[in-house]
């Protein structure tokens, strides 16, 4: 019978392969339990880009077909903050969250060949997002919650949203709306292989 060691053991494992992966971006625990915050109302100075003053870092990995425009889409699948066919590019603001947000999204698993992208997207394009339902972060995803940011990317408000993460409790995801006419201000793409650790091949695959 196959035994699987406890919870406990599994996210400090995770803990130091993404430490390893990351080893100098990251906050040194991206697993532990916290109560969760509604999303700050604002981007704290940490978010925003050192060497890009007046910008955000935002972070995804994509797999190889989606490595020469990273941050670039139309209609898209269903995600937990938009519905299918809303044009939706999710992204993060650590390279840390981002790869845990991809292996959390990988149906089997994790690719040979993934890619980090990273881009810079002006801090005043940027809205915050914190009317949703204390529902959000159930899974499947809800129709309300999905709601929520298909009325957002309707309206055009603003390139991206900023909403919590439901894999990393204090961390936040921005949804990037591609067909936004602020889209060209997405700047300083930069996509990197990224080697994935076997802990987090083995983790993800159990």
């Amino acid at each position: 019978m196959q035994t699987h060691p406890p919870v406990t053991t599994r996210e400090k494992d995770l803990d130091k392969a993404l430490k390893d992966t990351f080893p100098a971006s990251d906050p040194l625990s991206v697993t532990a339990h916290l109560t969760a915050t509604p999303t700050s109302d604002s981007l704290v100075e940490s978010d925003r880009s050192a060497d890009h003053p007046g910008t955000v870092t935002v972070y995804r990995i994509v797999r190889d077909e989606q490595k020469d425009k990273p941050f670039a889409g139309d209609a898209a699948d269903a995600g937990r903050w938009t519905s299918e066919g809303t044009p939706a590019i999710y992204a993060t603001l650590s390279p840390g969250t981002a790869l845990l947000e991809f292996l959390a999204h990988c149906d089997d698993t994790p690719p040979a060949s993934a890619y980090l992208a990273r881009a810079q997207i002006p801090v005043e394009r940027i809205d915050v997002l914190q009317a949703y339902p204390s529902t959000w972060r159930q899974h499947p995803y809800r129709r309300d919650v999905q709601q929520v940011g298909d009325a957002w990317s309707a309206a055009h408000r603003s390139l991206a949203a900023k909403v919590p993460s439901a894999i990393c409790e204090e961390a936040s995801n921005l949804i990037i709306n591609p067909a936004h006419v602020d889209s060209p201000l997405i700047q300083g793409v930069q996509v990197t292989p990224i080697g994935i650790d076997p802990r987090l091949r083995r983790i993800a695959g159990s």
